[in-house]
């Protein structure tokens, strides 16, 4: 059922970006100077692969006006490897690429005649989520979701189905991330309630995140996230 809504919505989505235009209009950052660039930098890390990312908006803050890095010499770099222009986004493009994972990811943004602006975030701890992995599961029995206790603080968890709501709340929530957390009997409840008498594959995924150090000439935000996922089958 979630999945034949999020398809419907996504159509929805597409024909009214089809209709009105992209939801962000673009500059070239060449028509820019970098007192007037907000950059968002991130990483994503899981297993022995991450994804880092930047992206590029004009202004003070994040939306309205995306940059796309013009023909003067504007670049961006993560550990010496460029990233590439990456349009698959409704909203906007953003710049990507996947390289192995690193202790930490430098990122170097530069422009013809003025030095290098350099910024870098070094993620937590991996995450090895442990448990459950392949099970069946009723919503009616309370279970462990278990990882590996090599950190602390907090931890986003999310459970994810389309026959169920996710799991603390939409999008996760924090819990503590000490190796171990308790899903209630009945916590874990239909997307709605055809889906009482339904069984699907839930994904688990744990996020740890960390924020960075932007350069001091630039405006914007740094995280690493890393990550990891494990499934189980949900049953009525």
């Amino acid at each position: 059922m979630k999945r034949t809504l999020g398809i419907w919505l996504g159509l929805f989505v597409v024909a009214g970006t089809t209709a009105m235009g992209c939801t962000s209009p673009e500059e070239d950052s060449c028509n820019i100077k970098t007192a007037g660039i907000y950059v968002q930098y991130e990483v994503f890390e899981e297993g022995n692969s991450a994804r880092t990312r930047a992206t590029f908006w004009v202004g003070d803050s994040p939306g309205g006006t995306f940059l796309t890095l013009g023909a003067c010499g504007d670049t961006i770099t993560v550990n010496g490897q460029s990233l590439g222009k990456n349009t698959s986004n409704i909203d906007h493009d953003y710049y990507e690429t996947t390289m192995a994972a690193a202790d930490s990811y430098e990122f170097v943004f530069s422009r013809e005649d003025e030095d290098p602006y350099t910024s870098s975030v070094s993620p937590r701890a991996p995450v090895v989520v442990t448990a459950p992995t392949g099970a069946s599961i009723s919503r009616t029995e309370a279970f462990d979701v278990t990882w590996d206790a090599n950190d602390s603080g907090s931890i986003n968890l999310l459970i994810d189905g389309d026959c169920i709501k996710d799991y603390p709340n939409v999008l996760g929530d924090s819990v503590s991330d000490n190796g171990t957390h308790t899903v209630n009997a009945g916590a874990i409840e239909p997307f709605v309630s055809s889906d009482a008498t339904e069984s699907c594959v839930a994904s688990v995924e744990l996020t740890r995140e960390n924020g960075g150090t932007l350069s001091s000439s630039l405006k914007g935000t740094i995280k690493g996230s890393s990550m990891g996922r494990t499934s189980f089958t949900s049953t009525p």
